[in-house]
Formats: structure tokens, sequence, C-alpha cells
């Protein structure tokens, strides 16, 4: 279970690293812009609002961490390198409501590729229950959500090639994972 305590330390050490990166031009990718910060947190009949947006409920551990930061404030910088093509703009990681659309849109995207993604995730020993909804929370990576509120299992897809693992068994091991390797 992710505590305040872990969210309160997670979130000082990635604006602290975020405050002082600068984005590398010769790296391929999205990178977070100098000075990133994360956005306050979600009141409870916000999460849950959210959840009916989406109809969908949400993980314990995911509402926990919508009630302490709710995406980030800059958005990230796609850049490709020394190959000429210009920096493009994405979103960090997804706030409520500004990127509703976004998120329904990857949602979408999702369903109509859902039997592949099982069927890739099977052959890795992962089930994805029938019933599951998957939530982007970063990028191309989603929470599953099932009726077992404790499970916060995550996973990495891209939809286009139905490329999918499971990217943290829980949600914090997905946080440290994606946002602490280099900060620890």
């Amino acid at each position: 279970m992710l505590s305040s305590d872990f969210l309160a330390e997670f979130k000082r050490a990635t604006e602290a690293k975020w405050s002082k990166d600068l984005i590398d031009p010769t790296l391929y990718g999205f990178q977070f812009q100098r000075g990133t910060r994360w956005n306050a947190g979600l009141s409870d009949e916000q999460v849950t609002e959210y959840e009916g947006i989406l109809r969908i409920r949400f993980p314990h551990d995911f509402r926990t961490f919508l009630r302490e930061m709710n995406g980030t404030d800059l958005a990230m910088l796609n850049v490709s390198g020394a190959c000429g093509e210009p920096q493009r703009e994405s979103v960090g990681v997804y706030s409520y409501p500004r990127d509703i659309e976004v998120v329904k849109e990857r949602i979408e995207r999702i369903r109509a590729s859902r039997e592949e993604i099982a069927a890739d995730l099977s052959g890795q020993g992962f089930e994805l229950p029938v019933q599951a909804s998957l939530v982007p929370i970063f990028d191309h990576r989603y929470v599953v959500c099932t009726s077992d509120l404790n499970s916060s299992v995550v996973l990495s897809i891209v939809v286009n090639a139905t490329d999918a693992i499971v990217y943290g068994d829980s949600l914090r091991e997905y946080l440290e994972k994606e946002f602490l390797r280099d900060s620890i």
C-alpha cells in the first residue's frame, strides 16, 4: 500500500531531480522539462467523479496517489536526437480533468487491441482478467483496475505494436522504477 510518507518523499525526490535536469538533445524519447512539478492532489469527491466519468473503480493505491498528486504541470518534450526532427510536446503524467479526453482515447485504443494485449501478457505468465479496466497514468503505462482494490499492477503497453509487459507488480514498484531509478 502507498503511504503518505512514501508519496511525500517521492514528490520531493522527483521535483528535486526535475529542478536540475536539462533536456538532452542527443537522446530520443520523452523527457521531463526542467522545473516540472506535481499538480496538487484531488479531493475524495474529485477522485470519485473521475472514476464515475470513466466508469471504472480505481485500486486503493491509485486513489491514494491521486489524492496526493494529480499529474505534472509541464508538458514533456519528445526529443528526436540528432536526426533534425523538431521537438514535440506531449502530456506528462495525466491530470484530471485537464487530460480526460486523452485518457478516454487511450482507454478506447486499449479496448480495440484487448485480445492481442491479453495474449501477449499471457505468454509472459500474466493473466489479464477479462473484467479488468486499464487506466493510463503516464504515457503508455496503465494501472490495472479489477475488483481486487488492493492490487495495483502497472502495465507498459505499446498499442500499435500490441507489445505489453508488466512494468510494476504494484503502483509503488512502478513509481520507483519509472521515476526514481536515477535518483536513488
